[in-house]
C-alpha cells in the first residue's frame, strides 16, 4: 500500500515538472525562405489565367493569409507567372471542404509541361503539400477535378530564394504604407520558442512557416516570435485546424528568458499567467482561420501567438500564421552611380542578413569606388545605408520605430577628391556609437577621428538616438559631441583618446558613467531598417530590389544619379 502510494505521488510530480518545464530556445536561422507565390518586392508572381476558380487573386495575396478562393466540382485550373525562370522546390494549398485530385504541372513557356506531382486528397485534408526535385520554372499550373468545391486559400511555393538582402522600413506612427507579412517573408521576424515540438521538426517548421503540434495533454499551442527590431503591427491572423479554438497574442518589450542549468536561454511558460494578451478571439464554430485587429497598433520587438483548442485533437496544425504592419519601404540589393564633387562614384549597398538572423542590428555592406580605382567598404553591425550630396557621402547607421524620430545618424564620412580620391572618417556620432573599420582599396585613405570642421552639435533626433544607444541623457550626448570635435583639433589626437574625452564629458553632465561604453556599440542604435536615403524617400513600398534610386533623380543635396542596376 505505502509503495502504490509513493508511485502515485512521484507520478503526480513528474506529470506537474512536465507541465510547468521551461522551454528551450530555437537555433536562429540565419537565412529563411520566402513564399515566391506571394507578390511583393521579392517576387512579381501574377494568376497568368484560370478557369472555374472564383476570387482566384486571393491565392496570391501576401498581406491576407486567410483570404480564400472558391471552386466548384468539376474541372478547373490556374497557371501562376513567376516574371522569370525561378527554382521552386515544393508548394502547399490550404483546403476547405475540396475533394477530389490535382495535377502540378512546371513551363517554362506553357508550350510544354512537366508534371510534377500529383494528388488525391478528400474534404477531411487540410493541407495538400507538393514535394519535388528543384526545377527551374516560369510557371507552374494547378489542374483540379474535384467531386466536391469549397475554397482554398494560403499558396505556397519555395525554392531556393531567402530574406537575406531585404530591409523593411516602418513610419514610427505604424501609420503609413502598405500591409506586409513581418513572419511569412522578408520582416526579418524569426521563431525563438514552439510548444509543443513539431512532429514536422522544429526546422522545418520554422522555416516553412507551418507547424503541426502532435495531441498533447497541454493547454495551449504556443509560437514565439523576434521581430529582431521593435515593429508596430496591427493585425494578427492565423490558418489552422478546423476546430473551435480560442486565439490569443500577446507582445513583451523584452523576453522574459533565463539561462538554464546548462547555461542556454529558456522561456518559462508560467509567465503567461502574469500577462495580459494584447488581442483575443474565439472561435466557437471552428471555420480554421482567424484574423483580429488590436484596438491600437501593437508596438514591441517580442510576440506570442497561443490557440487554445476546445478539446484535445488528435494534432492541431497550423498552416499558416500573420503579423502584419504597414512598411514604407523596402530596400534590395542596390548599384548606383552619381556625381560628387565633379567626379564619378559608384555605390553599391547589400542590406545583408534580415534583422532578426541572430543579430539585433542590419549588418549593411556599402561600398563607394571611383574611376581612379579607389574604393572604401563599410560593413558590419549597425551600418544601415548611405547618404550621397553633391559635395560628400555619409555611412548611417538607423534607429527603430521606438524612437521619437525614425532618423538615420550618420556615422561616418566619406570624402570625394580630385581625381577620384577617397578619404574616410567617422562623425562625432560614430566615435560615440563605434563604427567598424572599413576595407580600402587603390591607396584611399582612412582616419580614426572626425574630419576637421565636423559640426560641434548634433541634431535633437540624432541626440536622442545616441542617448538610447549609450543610456545616457540628450544634454551628456551634445557635450560628448562637443568634447569629441575640441579633442580631435588637438595635436595628437586618437580614437582612444576621444572616447576617453567623451566618456567624461557624459559623466560630468549627466552625473554618472554610460549604460554602455562610448564607442562599444557597433552602432547600435537599435539598427533598424537599413534605410537608404539615396534619392527621394518613397511613400510607397518599393517594387523591386533594385531600391529607392532612378536614373536621373537627384540624390540629397544634389548629386546626381546616372544609373541604377541590380548587383
Amino acid at each position: 500500500m505505502k509503495l502504490a502510494s509513493t508511485l502515485i505521488i512521484l507520478t503526480s510530480l513528474m506529470v506537474t515538472s512536465s507541465l510547468q518545464a521551461k522551454w528551450g530556445r530555437v537555433p536562429v536561422m540565419q537565412q529563411k525562405p520566402v513564399n515566391i507565390a506571394a507578390k511583393g518586392p521579392h517576387s512579381s508572381v501574377s494568376i497568368d489565367s484560370s478557369s472555374g476558380i472564383g476570387q482566384v487573386d486571393n491565392l496570391i495575396n501576401a498581406a491576407d493569409v486567410t483570404s480564400a478562393a472558391s471552386l466548384s466540382a468539376g474541372k478547373s485550373f490556374f497557371i501562376i507567372n513567376f516574371g522569370k525562370p525561378v527554382m521552386v522546390s515544393n508548394s502547399s494549398l490550404v483546403n476547405d471542404g475540396v475533394e477530389g485530385k490535382v495535377a502540378l504541372s512546371a513551363s517554362a513557356d506553357k508550350n510544354g509541361w512537366a508534371v510534377l506531382e500529383e494528388k488525391v486528397f478528400s474534404a477531411a485534408d487540410r493541407e495538400i503539400n507538393f514535394k519535388f526535385a528543384g526545377i527551374q520554372a516560369k510557371f507552374l499550373k494547378y489542374e483540379f477535378v474535384l467531386s466536391k468545391g469549397g475554397s482554398m486559400q494560403s499558396l505556397t511555393v519555395y525554392g531556393n530564394q531567402t530574406d537575406y538582402g531585404y530591409a523593411l522600413k516602418q513610419d514610427p506612427s505604424g501609420e503609413k504604407g502598405k500591409p506586409m507579412n513581418f513572419v511569412g517573408g522578408l520582416g526579418g521576424a524569426r521563431l525563438v520558442y514552439a510548444a509543443p515540438k513539431p512532429v514536422n521538426g522544429i526546422d522545418t517548421a520554422a522555416a516553412f512557416n507551418k507547424f503541426e503540434f502532435p495531441e498533447s495533454d497541454e493547454q495551449y499551442r504556443t509560437l514565439i516570435y523576434d521581430m529582431g527590431q521593435v515593429r508596430v503591427m496591427s493585425e494578427f491572423s492565423s490558418v489552422h485546424s478546423e476546430s473551435p479554438v480560442r486565439f490569443e497574442v500577446f507582445a513583451f518589450d523584452k523576453l522574459p528568458e533565463k539561462e538554464d542549468w546548462r547555461g542556454r536561454l529558456a522561456f518559462n511558460p508560467a509567465d503567461f499567467n502574469i500577462s495580459k494578451p494584447v488581442v483575443a478571439y474565439e472561435d466557437k464554430i471552428g471555420t480554421g482561420h482567424i484574423k483580429v485587429k488590436p484596438q491600437k497598433p501593437v508596438k514591441t520587438r517580442y510576440l506570442a501567438l497561443r490557440w487554445e483548442p476546445d478539446f484535445n485533437p488528435p494534432a492541431f496544425i497550423i498552416a499558416s500564421t500573420a503579423i502584419t504592419g504597414l512598411v514604407t519601404q523596402v530596400q534590395g540589393q542596390q548599384a548606383f552611380t552619381a556625381v560628387v564633387n565633379g567626379e564619378t562614384v559608384t555605390v553599391t549597398v547589400d542590406p545583408g542578413p534580415a534583422v532578426g538572423a541572430g543579430t539585433t542590428e542590419a549588418q549593411a555592406t556599402v561600398t563607394v569606388t571611383t574611376a581612379a580605382g579607389q574604393s572604401v567598404t563599410y560593413s558590419g553591425s549597425g551600418v544601415t545605408g548611405v547618404n550621397v550630396t553633391a559635395t560628400g557621402i555619409q555611412i548611417v547607421t538607423g534607429s527603430t520605430p521606438s524612437a521619437i524620430s525614425n532618423v538615420a545618424p550618420a556615422i561616418a564620412t566619406i570624402s570625394v577628391g580630385t581625381g577620384g580620391t577617397l578619404s574616410a572618417a567617422p562623425t562625432p556620432a560614430g566615435v560615440l556609437l563605434g563604427v567598424p573599420p572599413p576595407a580600402v582599396v587603390g591607396g584611399a585613405t582612412v582616419s580614426s577621428i572626425p574630419p576637421a570642421g565636423s559640426s560641434a552639435s548634433v541634431d535633437t533626433a540624432t541626440a536622442q538616438v545616441i542617448a538610447e544607444a549609450l543610456g545616457t541623457t540628450t544634454d551628456a550626448v551634445n557635450a560628448a559631441v562637443s568634447t569629441i570635435v575640441e579633442t580631435a583639433s588637438a595635436p595628437g589626437a586618437t580614437a582612444q583618446s576621444l572616447v576617453a574625452a567623451a566618456s567624461n564629458a557624459i559623466t560630468e553632465t549627466s552625473g554618472t558613467a554610460p549604460t554602455t561604453a562610448v564607442g562599444s556599440t557597433g552602432a547600435a542604435t537599435g539598427a533598424v531598417s537599413a534605410s537608404t536615403n539615396t534619392a527621394n524617400n518613397l511613400s510607397g513600398v518599393n517594387p523591386s530590389p533594385t531600391g529607392s534610386i532612378t536614373p536621373g533623380a537627384t540624390a540629397n543635396g544634389g548629386g546626381t544619379v546616372i544609373s541604377v542596376t541590380s548587383p
